[in-house]
């Protein structure tokens, strides 16, 4: 998967994504969702265009994990379903996915529980270096990155905060979840999300 910088134009989604999942779960096409998402305004939203800007931000994320993950997220308490919400953005999202390999990972090895700017202005100069699409990019588009890396962490319940200090929580999975995960192929974005300790 080719690095993008398209996550800065989507939120963490929480709701929107477990209603899109809940339409997928129930059988309908993305074109089915499409005509109920302004019809209805299931996402509720002021203007046509972000219903379709929503339900193709949720879907493609939303439909890339497996059926039996779909079917937890839409009935799991809260905190699992950012986690799950989280791992759907990863496997979304190349660079934030080795964002939390490279970062957040070993932040919580070396116990060190803040991202400073320093860690997010090495991440990205480090990948401008080995990707020449990156190396692209304007300054504008990497800080508006820098922000929604640390805004879907506080959202995902991973930071305490978006601003700073950006300190890290060491969220809990519980046991089932993780089985889950690891049964549907999903362990790599598992241990993304907890930290290989």
């Amino acid at each position: 998967m080719e690095y993008s910088a398209g996550l800065t134009s989507k939120l963490f989604w929480l709701q929107e994504s477990r209603k899109t999942a809940g339409y997928i779960l129930e059988g309908y096409s993305k074109a089915d969702i499409r005509k109920i998402a302004w019809e209805e305004n299931i996402y509720q939203v002021k203007a046509e265009y972000r219903a379709y800007e929503v339900l193709n931000g949720t879907y493609r994320r939303i439909s890339a994990l497996p059926e039996a993950v779909l079917q937890a997220f839409t009935t799991c308490d809260v905190e699992t379903a950012k986690v799950l919400n989280l791992i759907a953005i990863l496997k979304d999202s190349r660079l934030f996915f080795e964002f939390m390999h490279e970062v957040y990972d070993e932040k919580l090895r070396i116990g060190e529980l803040e991202i400073t700017d320093r860690d997010l202005n090495v991440f990205f100069a480090d990948k401008a270096m080995q990707s020449e699409v990156v190396a692209g990019w304007t300054d504008t588009a990497v800080k508006k990155l820098k922000q929604c890396f640390c805004r879907m962490l506080y959202e995902a319940g991973i930071l305490e905060n978006s601003a700073k200090p950006r300190m890290i929580r060491q969220i809990h999975i519980d046991y089932r979840t993780e089985e889950l995960l690891k049964r549907n192929g999903l362990e790599a974005y598992l241990n993304a999300v907890k930290g290989v300790r």
